[in-house]
């Protein structure tokens, strides 16, 4: 008889407490909970939603003492409630605020609103001739939320190393900045970073267009797709139009672009148009309700959603262990593992990355911060990113692949030619980690699936992340951010004058990223325990349902942004500042006592004194010589602080160490 798969909880025995505070804290506990510790919340805690409390031991605040001194993480907020308790000094206390325990913001209890206005997502959000936009859904606070979880297994695999705990300072601020990349490069530049509605900025068509019963999502911005698309149509003359023949005919001329695409989408159904233009292996989707959720094919396959006692749904989390059973909602009582026979710190971790634009890319430019040797394999014509707009003058080189790429080394490989498949072998098996975000079946097609990894080194822990998972109802469906946040409830829970409208910031990519992060520091400290790897199936769809699901409960209304003679605010109370200028509506705000912040520009937020303080931009070398202004490391560890010290060379660039690796596995192989 076939034992019933165990979920996978590899934190199974670890003690949090989870202080009263921020909802974030409890999105963070939740986290945790989910892969496998004991979290205690406190009776009396702020009401969040229910879903935040599922599978968590209330207790009452006497206990909180005797509780923090056995804990191995404590949770806490002080911008917004201080809750002393005692504590070991090998315990890992993770405090999470709105702009951390530095800078001139320090200590304002602002909420998430607040912070979106100030850090830059609000004037990135909305469309391109509105109002900036609050998001529907409370991003910025779920990313942080994932990122704690993340800092929290990085400093306890340092305290299973060294018995030393540490303080971690997780600001939803710094969260935010660090999430506005693909605006940055435009602002570096000195032109307006500002938002654009459901278009890209650059690309087209790429856009949310009505059809006969809905909305739908289609991204088509290569030569080849926009040809496949005016098939599909039954416009071929439009692929031969010179006003529409290139990229940037069809970006110059976006508008009339989108009014034919509108046209042909309002005379047929979604699903009739999601089927034709799907067929044709071009990104697209409807954009579901937050009711569709629990119709989606997808989401039923991957068993993402549970049904409560209250008719809502709970989201599983997204990390997905291959061989065992879907994360549980309602929490564990697994003994604890054995604690590890070898300890190691993020030093000693090698990781090996195949992956293009954003996702994998997010994941390990944060290893490697972490202290991971982190080595980026890419193709002889490289990553995507290297070619995305806008480039250096100087050189050519990207903007946002530099972002995108710290802390890393960089090999070229063409796993067709049997010699770079070698060396790419001889990789593998020196390495800890293999994170890849290609189109699924890719790399199995090429004798690098997962399966084939593990086979040859068990021990290994292989990441994949797609936009709707390898176990899917759609498999090898492409899939693009926004398709993704069209399919994820995420646009749904922005309506913008009527229409499902995505966060300007990207959210998909970003929240596959985090994920992909926090299930290899689990799986990381799973090994640690058991000697055994672990193969993660990681879908974009399960992270931005889990990061909307606030979406789901009726709450009270937030901040709202209102307009000022030379800007927008956001305030927490209704308030008439028309007719008065930025500063001043600041000011009168904060006289009346009213919880107030400037929605501010991303040129703006770059030059803000908290960001600076925060050390949220940093300058950078490269190999070859250059320099790149990056990103600072949003996870703030007191003892073993996460360090962004490098940016990648051009592609091709030489790198020591990957070339003695390979030399000397090379050697080893031959003798």
């Amino acid at each position: 008889m076939t034992q019933p798969k165990q979920p996978f909880l590899p934190l199974a025995g670890l003690t949090v407490l989870e202080l009263p505070g921020r909802v974030e804290l409890a999105v963070c506990g939740g986290l945790l909970a989910s892969l496998g510790a004991t979290v205690h919340v406190i009776e009396g805690t702020p009401r969040h939603p229910a879903r935040y409390r599922t599978g968590k031991q209330t207790v009452h605040p006497r206990q909180a003492d005797d509780i923090a001194l056995r804990a191995d993480v404590i949770l806490a907020s002080p911008d917004v409630c201080l809750f002393p308790v005692r504590s070991r000094e090998d315990t890992i206390r993770c405090e999470i605020t709105a702009y951390g325990n530095s800078g001139p913001l320090a200590g304002r209890p602002d909420s998430e609103a607040l912070v979106q206005a100030r850090a830059g997502i609000a004037d990135t959000t909305g469309r391109p001739e509105g109002a900036p936009c609050l998001t529907g859904a409370p991003f910025v606070g779920m990313e942080t939320a994932l990122y704690a979880a993340s800092a929290i297994l990085a400093a306890l695999r340092h305290r299973d190393a060294t018995g030393q705990g540490q303080r971690i300072d997780m600001a939803l601020y710094d969260v935010a900045v660090n999430a506005l990349l693909t605006f940055l490069p435009l602002a570096f530049i000195g032109a307006e970073a500002r938002r654009a509605g459901n278009r890209h900025p650059t690309l087209a068509p790429w856009n949310a267009y009505r059809a006969a019963d809905g909305w739908v999502l289609i991204c088509a911005p290569t030569d080849d797709q926009w040809r496949r698309l005016c098939g599909v149509m039954g416009r071929p003359d439009m692929a031969l139009d010179p006003a529409y023949d290139t990229t940037t005919a069809r970006f110059r001329n976006v508008a009339a672009l989108d009014a034919a695409i509108n046209a042909w989408t309002g005379a047929h159904p979604v699903a009739d148009v999601v089927a034709r233009v799907g067929a044709a292996a071009i990104p697209c989707g409807a954009i579901h309700a937050l009711t569709d959720l629990a119709g989606d094919a997808n989401l039923l396959h991957r068993r993402s959603l549970v049904p409560d006692e209250d008719g809502k749904f709970l989201v599983r989390n997204p990390i997905r262990a291959i061989g065992y059973d879907v994360p549980p909602v309602e929490g564990s009582s697994t003994p604890p593992l054995p604690k590890p026979a070898r300890p190691r710190a993020m030093a000693d971790i090698r990781v090996l990355e195949i992956g293009m634009n954003t996702v994998a890319p997010l994941a390990c430019r944060h290893l490697g911060a972490l202290g991971a040797e982190v080595i980026k394999v890419e193709p002889p014509t490289g990553d995507s990113n290297r070619v995305n707009m806008p480039l250096r003058d100087s050189d050519g080189q990207s903007y946002v692949f530099a972002l995108s790429n710290t802390d890393k080394h960089g090999i070229v490989l063409d796993l067709r030619a049997p010699d770079d498949a070698a060396i790419l072998w001889r990789l593998v098996d020196t390495a800890d980690v293999v994170i890849e975000n290609l189109k699924p079946g890719s790399l199995s097609r090429l004798g690098f699936g997962a399966d084939a990894i593990r086979a040859r080194r068990p021990g290994i822990v292989h990441c994949s992340v797609s936009g709707f998972g390898h176990d899917s109802a759609w498999p090898g469906r492409p899939a693009l951010d926004t398709v993704v946040q069209a399919l994820s409830g995420a646009m749904a829970a922005t309506p913008v004058d009527g229409m499902p409208t995505k966060a300007g910031i990207s959210i998909a990519d970003q929240l596959g990223g985090q994920f992909g992060l926090l299930g290899i520091l689990a799986a990381l400290y799973w090994r640690d325990r058991t000697g055994s790897g672990v193969t993660l199936d990681i879908a974009m769809q399960d992270c931005t349902v889990w990061a909307t699901q606030s979406a789901f409960d009726a709450l009270e209304p937030g901040a709202r942004l209102t307009t000022c003679l030379n800007g927008w605010i956001a305030v927490e109370a209704p308030v008439d500042m028309a007719h008065l200028s930025r500063d001043a509506a600041l000011k009168a705000c904060t006289a009346r006592g009213q919880a107030v912040a400037p929605v501010l520009s991303v040129a703006e937020v770059l030059a803000a004194p908290q960001t600076a303080a925060r050390a949220l931009l940093l300058e950078v070398p490269t190999a070859d010589g250059s320099h790149w202004t990056v990103l600072g490391s949003p996870l703030k560890l007191s003892a073993t602080p996460a360090r962004v010290r490098s940016a990648m060379p051009r592609l091709g660039w030489p790198d020591p160490l990957v070339t003695a690796l390979t030399a000397s596995t090379r050697e080893a192989h031959d003798a």
